[in-house]
């Protein structure tokens, strides 16, 4: 006779420290009773592990409509408990109380922040809050302050300049008052200090004027050459075509791809000539609008030269920002932001910090009718009372 197995499955586990015990499944036959397996053997756990920590009861928790601290509802956004007064520096503190100047202004030459509810400053990058007021914000220059010179408290020596953040001037320059010249073309400091070049007199002699005496062509003026004072191209300007007293110096050469720092400069194809450099020797890069931008991952040149991704400058920039991927446009979202409802032109529009109709994510809703609010993107909950609630 053909007989059917059975599979049995007897699972036993006994918890101890680091220790789980459990049976294993045997196969048997209908009809056939085998002997009885031997079962787990119990070990009494060493004195130090008898004090094994209960797992701890589970807890009803309920809705909650209180602002817990730092939390509160200020007026200048939606919803309930919206502001962190730790951290918001529209309202640090105290609802409405910003972090700026006493006058409303921003503070100079400073990105303000609020932490712990009270305002800092973050300084750009040339300035230093070197009196430790946040009213008058950066209030140092780092780059030309003898007193702070590339530091707050790093002061120069008596008559000494801070310039470009150093104290003194480098080699080959002259301290001239409050800054650093050469001396061989400097037009303010043409050899000493203070000399400025001027036009000459109408009736100086042939070789002055380089046209008629008076007459000045375009992009002509008095400059500084060898640290003498003559009369040539100025601004950056060159006479390329080799015609001074009919169009001047009619030629750029900061910008002039044919003429690039110098007449007869020419930069390679696809290059472009910024600041009198040929630049886009990268391959990977093209030149948009003076610059070389990688068309690839450019929000501004997004696939081609001039095509801007949309959501620019109106947006909040701790909201997201707007990305340029493969040559296509698209939107990134802060880690506290979400685009719910889908339209890249207003970018990540909902704080699901705080949105109890977005609570954490989009289309996650507090009890919004109850006055629920959402706290750093939970719906606020509280333990329940003794006589009930629900058990999460």
């Amino acid at each position: 006779m053909k007989q059917r197995k059975i599979i049995v499955a007897a699972v036993s586990a006994v918890a101890f420290p680091l220790v789980v015990l459990s049976a294993c499944a045997d196969s048997i036959s209908a009809g056939y009773d085998p002997p009885p397996a031997p079962g787990p053997t119990f070990v009494s756990p060493d004195a130090a592990d008898e004090a094994i920590v209960s797992p701890p009861a589970e807890i009803a928790m309920c809705n909650s409509y209180e602002c817990p601290a730092p939390h509160a509802t200020c007026t200048d956004k939606p919803g309930l408990c919206n502001t962190n007064l730790d951290t918001d520096v529209a309202n640090c503190g105290a609802c409405g109380t910003p972090c700026a100047a006493s006058d409303g202004e921003p503070v100079r030459h400073a990105t303000p922040s609020c932490a712990k509810g009270e305002c800092q400053v973050t300084c750009d990058a040339e300035f230093g809050n070197c009196n430790g007021e946040f009213e008058d914000g950066c209030e140092a220059s780092l780059e030309s302050d003898p007193a702070n010179c590339g530091a707050c408290g790093n002061a120069c020596k008596d008559g000494e300049v801070c310039w470009r953040f150093v104290c003194g001037c480098p080699p080959g320059y002259a301290q001239c008052g409050d800054t650093c010249a050469k001396l061989d073309e400097d037009g303010k400091n043409c050899g000493a200090c203070g000399n400025v070049c001027g036009l000459p007199d109408a009736d100086a002699g042939a070789g002055v004027w380089p046209c008629d005496a008076g007459a000045l062509p375009p992009h002509f003026g008095p400059v500084c050459l060898s640290s003498a004072c003559k009369i040539g191209c100025t601004d950056g300007y060159g006479d390329c075509n080799a015609d001074r007293c009919g169009d001047g110096c009619e030629t750029n050469l900061a910008n002039d791809a044919n003429n690039c720092g110098a007449c007869g400069h020419a930069c390679a194809p696809g290059q472009g000539c910024v600041k009198g450099k040929c630049e886009c020797e990268d391959p990977n890069f093209t030149f948009c609008g003076g610059r070389c931008v990688d068309t690839l991952s450019h929000p501004d040149n997004c696939g081609s030269c001039g095509h801007v991704c949309p959501g620019g400058s109106s947006l909040d920039s701790h909201s997201g920002y707007r990305t340029c991927v493969q040559g296509r446009c698209s939107f990134e979202c802060s880690a506290s932001r979400a685009d719910c409802d889908l339209r890249l032109e207003n970018g990540c529009e909902v704080d699901i910090l705080v949105d109890p109709r977005n609570c954490g994510g989009c289309g996650v809703r507090c009890d919004i009718d109850g006055g629920q609010p959402c706290i750093d993107g939970h719906c606020l909950m509280k333990p329940c009372d003794a006589d009930g609630g629900v058990v999460f």
